[in-house]
């Protein structure tokens, strides 16, 4: 089987309600996504699917997505789809870094397998280990009272898992956490995310003010070495997100003691295979795990799924459905959520199939 052209898509994603606002005053209405289908001269296709949180959350952007499968095309076409670490180190060879553009090509390849053996993507990602899989909700930086009744009203809907979006001025920041921890129960687990949003001492005024608080801090500062300063200040479980791009990071952090959970996001990583491998580094290592990806739509939160729903349970603190921040739905078969968890089928693949008269044209063709 070789990978016989290469199919590439750009889709808006219009978000839910006012959008998405986090650190530092950002704020997204509309995602740009890329979606990416590798054809084969089997007959068989495979699709992925990466969307960036806009041009400055991360060191990606949609252009460069497009522009980068530029790039890698005339080295994937004729290759093996099914051999996918050698693909990845192609890939790798071929373009140094960026391992943001290699994503939704190898989240492709893994639905071809898939495809080509009759089972689902999960299968060769560990295997089912949940039936379904408690997600967190997270929630748009705004007036405390408006992210209070938002958690209220997602904790009614069946979430034990709420985000707050803080990293803006100190004192709000002080009142929305407190705001809310106040309201949990003891089931619910609070995370407060700042994105990188603080400075390393306005950290330290927040872990101060709130040492009495039960929740989660998420990365608090941009720089590796300011989260890990503020690590050793706080009294709450510390969970990195941003800081970890690769399993070097990963290594790096739990050799310094820098996090008790672990974010891994697909895109991030690079991909399924290498998120895989973040993954079971940190099952290894006993420490818990966010499942996801930076953004996206039905094919981003059908690979994360499978990537959830193949972690050990003790290993898997939640995921998300990132598709349902979006009012746009392009694929059927996509994972369903309910009562605050996350449903992944067992069809072939990656199970959803998008409905290219909502992709429209593509915008690149290989091959």
């Amino acid at each position: 089987m070789r990978i016989s052209s290469i199919r590439v898509y750009r889709l808006d994603l219009p978000l839910a309600g006012a959008g998405y606002a986090f650190a530092k005053g950002k704020r997204l209405t509309v995602a740009d996504t890329t979606i990416v289908r590798l054809d084969t001269d089997a007959g068989l296709s495979g699709w992925g699917e990466c969307c960036p949180l806009g041009r400055s959350y991360l060191a990606s952007y949609p252009e460069g997505i497009r522009t980068g499968i530029g790039v890698l095309s005339v080295h994937l076409l004729g290759q093996n789809p099914t051999h996918i670490g050698a693909l990845n180190v192609l890939m790798d060879e071929a373009l140094e870094g960026h391992g943001y553009v290699k994503s939704a090509v190898d989240v492709a390849c893994y639905d071809i397998l898939g495809k080509a053996a009759g089972l689902p993507v999960h299968a060769f990602l560990g295997g089912r280990q949940h039936d379904a899989m408690p997600m967190y909700f997270s929630l748009s930086q705004d007036d405390p009272e408006v992210m209070l009744a938002s958690a209220e009203a997602h904790w009614r809907a069946g979430y034990q898992h709420v985000q707050l979006k803080v990293g803006g001025d100190v004192a709000g920041d002080i009142e929305r956490i407190r705001s809310i921890v106040a309201r949990k129960d003891e089931h619910h687990l609070v995370i407060c995310d700042a994105n990188r949003g603080w400075r390393r001492d306005e950290a330290i005024r927040v872990v101060e003010a709130t040492r009495d608080l039960d929740y989660v801090l998420e990365q608090p500062c941009d720089r590796y070495d300011d989260c890990l300063s503020v690590r050793r200040r706080a009294a709450q479980a510390f969970k990195l997100d941003e800081s970890l791009k690769s399993a070097g990071d990963l290594m790096r952090a739990h050799g310094d003691d820098a996090m008790d959970i672990a974010c891994i996001k697909i895109s991030k990583m690079g991909g399924l295979t290498k998120a895989r491998f973040a993954r079971d580094y940190c099952a290894a290592a006993g420490i818990p795990m966010c499942v996801e990806d930076v953004w996206g739509g039905d094919v981003v939160t059908a690979a994360l799924a499978h990537l959830a729903v193949s972690t050990p349970k003790n290993a898997l603190l939640n995921t998300t459905d990132l598709h349902n921040y979006n009012t746009l739905h392009f694929a059927a078969g996509a994972p369903v959520a309910k009562n605050g968890r996350l449903y992944v089928s067992d069809e072939a693949g990656l199970g959803v199939t998008p409905d290219e008269d909502i992709l429209g044209e593509p915008m690149a063709v290989y091959g």
